[in-house]
């Protein structure tokens, strides 16, 4: 069994108290990888803190349950992956973001995402680190990739950008949840292409 790398309890042997940080990446890792092994019901805090080498009593300092800690390690593998680039034009920037979060959410991730949010449905941690650590940071690039369409006049000014996002992204995640087809780059172009159909400004 590893040594410990965050002991702070009692009776426990300690081999100098390394940095923080260093434990929080080692917990994340051992997660995410009993995760993709068994399903996130694998990764309890037991194999958690065998695998990481992290004191169980640790990890409940800092993370509610099992499942909490499974879910920060998927939004920080995860989050570097999907941010908002800016394109020509909003529809580009729109198209070039939601493909990144298909590719992003391919495979094993994307069943990792699907028993999260399932796990999510009965634990209001898990519900508010989904808002607070995924949703509401992606929402807020989302209003700030509209606003500036606005400003620009790429977009109407009377549309609105909580309908705009739930009508593209919703779309996506009714695929991941319920995966009768493949999110493909062409189906990405059609979405955005339709749904920003009513939304352009007219062309002067």
């Amino acid at each position: 069994m590893p040594d410990r790398q965050d002991c702070t309890e009692p009776n426990e042997p300690t081999l100098g108290r390394p940095r923080s940080a260093d434990a929080t990446k080692a917990v994340r890792a051992a997660a995410l990888a009993l995760a993709y092994e068994g399903g996130v019901h694998h990764a309890t805090a037991v194999r958690i803190s065998e695998r990481s080498g992290v004191a169980k009593t640790t990890l409940y300092r800092r993370w509610p349950n099992a499942a909490a800690i499974v879910m920060d390690a998927f939004l920080d593998e995860v989050s570097p992956l999907i941010r908002y680039r800016r394109k020509a034009d909003v529809r580009a920037t729109f198209v070039a973001a939601i493909k990144e979060l298909a590719r992003a959410l391919r495979g094993p991730r994307g069943d990792l995402l699907r028993h999260l949010l399932g796990a999510a449905q009965s634990d209001a941690e898990l519900q508010k680190a989904f808002w607070n650590q995924w949703i509401a940071p992606r929402r807020e690039q989302a209003k700030a990739v509209i606003a500036e369409a606005k400003a620009l006049g790429q977009l109407r000014d009377d549309v609105d950008e909580d309908v705009l996002i739930d009508t593209l992204f919703g779309a996506v995640y009714y695929r991941l949840m319920i995966p009768y087809a493949e999110i493909s780059g062409a189906y990405v172009e059609v979405l955005v292409k339709q749904v920003f159909s009513g939304a352009s400004a007219p062309l002067p």
